[in-house]
């Protein structure tokens, strides 16, 4: 009875490792996807928001936006790359039975922990600040141009990152990687997910509430030209408000199962080797979806700011007229070269003389 019960455990051991190995290539190919949907994503949002060509980037949130797109692009650039490495590496060494590749593996992974350290704890923060400032202007409309101006918002996104990356110095330094790993589990993911989720709620309460109040000025119609006015000077905040909530909602989403596998690691003790597999396993998920928040976040901005959208249509549609003149002239010249090759054009104060060579 138990050597069948052994046999079949050995079975099971076999098929979980061949499960994690093709999930660990499948997982390197999906980072490296989106490496590329990340950086580029971000990256033309930074460049938009950059041109600006219709000058509608100049509201202090902006800088909050700013401050998001740097950290997942930077995100992208380099933690994502790091960790296909080290799941493409993992399944080779081990195909290979090659141990000399675990070294470089180990080091993609303790850089990737410092720099994903830097740049999605400022991620947090920055979201934080920014639902903070939507409930301002939700809630204390008169006073947000007071409380939330342009030097205070670019102050706090550059604290924000100060104390990021100085947090994530401290594994460089000389701290023990676990107790590195759990003082940013503790105090930042969980942390985070508490006061965001905190954020959420008191945010989507007082947008319902707003809307509302619009509804019922617009319904009433000895107020519109209040409604007018208020629906005018709140249109901008209103986009940005449901861009928060959607941002929060992806981070809530996209974060808790890793914050998840990060507890069962640390606290689940006297694992079987089946289990250990089966959590690793499950990690690998979730690794994977934290992972995409940072490439949706983009998708969120094209879809809910119009001004994101007029701005990247400008540049594409702009590039595009500039390539076709550039060819009409360019052909115009070469069929004037090709018809009248003895004839030139002389400008004169008179007007344009032809004149033979």
């Amino acid at each position: 009875m138990s050597s069948n019960s052994s046999s079949k455990t050995q079975e099971d051991l076999k098929q979980i490792i061949q499960v994690y190995l093709g999930s660990c290539i499948a997982s390197g190919v999906f980072l490296v996807v989106i490496t590329l949907v990340t950086a580029l994503g971000n990256g033309l949002l930074l460049f938009a928001i950059w041109k600006d060509p219709f000058k509608t980037f100049r509201t202090p949130n902006i800088f909050f936006v700013i401050g998001l797109a740097v950290a997942d692009f930077l995100t992208g650039i380099t933690v994502c790359p790091l960790t296909a490495f080290q799941d493409i590496g993992l399944y080779i060494s081990v195909k290979r039975r090659d141990s000399s590749i675990i070294p470089s593996v180990q080091k993609a992974g303790h850089v990737a922990h410092i720099i994903s350290a830097a740049t999605m704890n400022s991620s947090y923060i920055i979201l934080l600040l920014f639902t903070l400032s939507q409930f301002i202007a939700i809630n204390f409309p008169f006073k947000q141009k007071v409380l939330v101006t342009k030097s205070r918002v670019i102050v706090s996104v550059i604290l924000a990152w100060v104390y990021a990356v100085m947090f994530a110095i401290l594994s460089a330094s000389g701290v023990a990687e676990t107790a590195f790993l759990k003082m940013d589990l503790y105090f930042h993911t969980t942390g985070s997910l508490l006061l965001l989720t905190i954020g959420y709620f008191c945010l989507y309460r007082a947008f319902k509430s707003q809307m509302k109040q619009l509804q019922f000025l617009k319904a009433n119609e000895t107020l519109g030209k209040q409604q007018s006015i208020q629906s005018r000077r709140n249109r901008r905040e209103r986009q940005f408000t449901i861009v928060n909530l959607l941002l929060l909602t992806f981070v809530l989403s996209c974060t808790l199962p890793v914050t998840v596998f990060f507890y069962l690691q640390y606290h689940w003790k006297d694992l079987t080797r089946l289990e250990l597999l089966r959590l690793h396993l499950a990690g690998l998920f979730s690794i994977d979806v934290l992972f995409l928040k940072f490439a949706l976040d983009p998708l969120i901005y094209a879809w809910r700011l119009a001004q994101y959208r007029r701005a990247l249509k400008s540049f594409l549609v702009c590039r595009r007229q500039r390539i076709h003149i550039d060819g009409v002239i360019s052909l115009s010249l070469d069929n004037r070269t090709l018809a009248s090759p003895r004839m030139r054009v002389r400008f004169s104060r008179g007007g344009v003389e032809l004149a033979r060579v």
